[in-house]
């Protein structure tokens, strides 16, 4: 469940308008587990601190690969 989660990471996704309810339960990690939020896409504001990787699909290649720092 998305609620136990200790890093949680947003591809090309805004939950805050796309997905109120997934919002929610990630709201709920990270009061509950401190769960750390990434996203690669786009750079909004979803009321919640997060940490904004890039808006490429590089970004998304070293991350699998294990180049990126959050690897």
């Amino acid at each position: 469940m998305i609620e136990d989660a200790d890093i949680i990471l947003l591809v090309g996704v805004n939950p805050r308008t796309e997905a109120p309810v997934l919002n929610s339960r990630i709201l709920k990690a990270i009061n509950k587990k401190k769960a750390k939020v990434l996203s690669v896409g786009t750079p909004a504001d979803l009321t919640y601190p997060y940490t904004h990787l890039g808006n490429t699909a590089s970004t998304l290649s070293e991350i699998v690969s294990g180049k990126h720092a959050v690897s």
